[in-house]
């Protein structure tokens, strides 16, 4: 009886312990250049049939940045995308913590837009999953607060 219920708790035990490590994603930001995107964030929001589940390059300023974790411990970054105007956006999803990205990053994505996206009860519009993200620009409030630190 022993046996049984020691194979059965070795049992328990090996499947749990492959949960508890953390997967580690691609950098997304360690990609060199990305091509000059051919469309706007205007132009996809105007047509949004028309781009729907295709891959592209979009260039943008980051907007309302979180880092969220899920229950099972995957991490994950959300933020706004737009051009001028925050109130016409493309909300991105990125795997991992996207690291050097700030609110007000000027940034070039790739990656695939869905004009709908399903994830269990809920329905969001204009997702974007990012495949590459290129750091172009940290605003000017978070440069001069890192300078001003290094001065002192």
């Amino acid at each position: 009886m022993r046996k049984i219920l020691l194979v059965f708790l070795l049992f328990l035990a090996v499947p749990v312990s492959s949960y508890g490590k953390e997967e580690v994603y691609k950098t997304y930001t360690d990609i060199g250049k990305l091509e000059p995107p051919a469309v706007t964030i205007s132009q996809v929001l105007s047509s949004r049939d028309e781009f729907d589940r295709k891959i592209f390059t979009l260039d943008g300023q980051v907007g309302e940045l979180r880092f969220k974790k899920m229950v099972n411990g995957r991490k994950f970054t959300l933020f706004q995308f737009f051009e001028n105007d925050p109130e016409r956006r493309i909300n991105v999803y990125a795997r991992g913590f996207v690291e050097g990205i700030e609110n007000g990053s000027k940034i070039r994505i790739w990656g695939r837009y869905s004009k709908h996206k399903r994830y269990f009860l809920s329905k969001r519009k204009n997702i974007m999953k990012a495949k590459k993200i290129q750091i172009d620009g940290v605003p000017e409030s978070v440069q001069s607060g890192t300078e001003e630190e290094s001065s002192s």
